[in-house]
């Protein structure tokens, strides 16, 4: 047993997270383990246990892996986070049944034929064992603490608390435990606050900064609203590692308002709005372009217009792009078995059920599935954006449609 705890040692020193208490608590963890009989699949998985388990144990009434404040900013520390992040959702991963299931490294997909370059994946786990996702009632929902939400999940499926100085803001890290992609993480701004599912300020803030200041152009950050595939009626965005091209990348853009707010062109099959927050864009740039993208999905959700947001990395410029697309159905209820649309599948990331519907899926049947959620809802939301660049009262413009 001594060199099991030696090799202990060496990791958390490895890791800069070593002291005495923490120590102890890793040899008091494995032991008992050990003990129980349970079942581990090697040393490694064993260690992995315990140095997680122990880093957690002093702070399991509080139910948090690790917290810290941080004296420097997000703008500085994103990528750290982010490096961390990747290594310990990896060592979860890893720990026999934490997650629903385990995610294959490599996945049968195929790129559909046609102009658009959809690219659908197969997951078939994902369909049989996810969690069952909630009827959230409107956009405009009340919280139910009965239901699930993210103050119910396991302390080890946090895998770290972030306090943002700037914005007073405690955003946790939390473990998608039916995983679409690796390091499919759900960013949970105020957990303990108990946020409905509706976009505040401070966490689109959170969400672009934390996104400006990666350098993984492969992360990629979505989020769904009520009636629009959300799942879980308190306020979460997805955290995915996307390391392909994407129909989304590829799309050209026309000028809508200002001199950084585009939609597709007509030639797209799709429709969206597309912010353009530049490398070297200000801080006052960055605020008040956040809160441009915050009146919007206001005006949209006070309007009970379903929509979804996603950010990406111009792979040319390196600019972030925030994409909003709306639509005019509210899906109240998600049939597994029928073809979906969320964020994923509405930036060309499919994730299907079945080898026969990755086989039969055509790029026509995702079109138009999208072209009928889709509605003509988008054109009042243009004209919307529209009037908020351009400095309007949007209060006193109703909807159209």
């Amino acid at each position: 047993m001594s060199w099991i705890f030696h090799t202990v040692k060496q990791i958390l020193s490895q890791n800069h997270i070593f002291s005495r208490a923490l120590y102890e608590n890793v040899r008091e963890t494995a032991s008992k383990a050990i003990k129980s009989n349970r079942q581990f699949f090697s040393v490694v998985a064993l260690l992995q246990f315990a140095v997680i388990v122990g880093e957690m144990e002093p702070k399991k009434r509080t139910r948090h892996v690790s917290k810290a404040k941080y004296e420097s900013t997000l703008d500085s520390k994103a990528q750290h986070y982010l490096n961390a992040l990747k290594v310990r959702w990896m060592q979860l991963h890893d720990i026999p049944g934490l997650f629903a299931y385990q995610l294959q490294e490599s996945r049968p997909g195929r790129k559909l034929p046609g102009k658009c370059g959809f690219y659908a994946e197969l997951n078939a786990d994902r369909t049989l064992k996810r969690r069952v996702p909630q009827t959230i009632e409107s956009l405009s929902p009340t919280f139910r603490p009965k239901q699930f939400n993210f103050n119910k999940v396991d302390a080890m499926e946090v895998m770290m608390t972030i306090d943002e100085e700037r914005d007073n803001a405690e955003v946790q890290m939390i473990i998608n435990k039916s995983p679409i992609t690796k390091y499919h993480t759900l960013i949970c701004p105020e957990v303990k606050k108990e946020l409905v599912q509706r976009i505040t300020c401070s966490a689109l803030n959170f969400c672009i900064t934390f996104m400006r200041n990666i350098t993984d152009p492969n992360m990629r950050l979505g989020y769904n609203s009520p009636g629009a595939l959300a799942s879980v009626n308190h306020l979460h965005f997805h955290l995915l590692h996307i390391p392909r091209k994407l129909y989304i990348d590829n799309v050209e853009l026309k000028p809508l308002a200002g001199n950084y707010v585009y939609r597709l062109k007509n030639k797209e099959p799709t429709e969206a709005i597309c912010f353009v927050i530049g490398g070297r864009d200000s801080d006052e740039d960055v605020r008040e372009k956040v809160q441009q993208i915050h009146q919007i999905t206001e005006w949209l959700c006070n309007n009970q217009l379903p929509h979804n947001l996603f950010m990406t990395h111009d792979r040319q410029t390196n600019d972030l792009r925030v994409f909003l697309f709306v639509r005019s159905k509210y899906c109240v209820n998600k049939d597994a078995c029928i073809f979906n649309v969320g964020f994923c599948e509405l930036v060309g990331f499919l994730p299907v059920g079945d080898e026969e519907k990755l086989q039969n899926l055509t790029e026509q049947v995702v079109i138009d599935r999208i072209k009928d959620l889709t509605g003509d809802a988008f054109e009042t939301a243009y004209r919307q954006t529209k009037r908020i660049i351009d400095g309007s009262n949007s209060t006193l413009w109703p909807i159209l449609i």
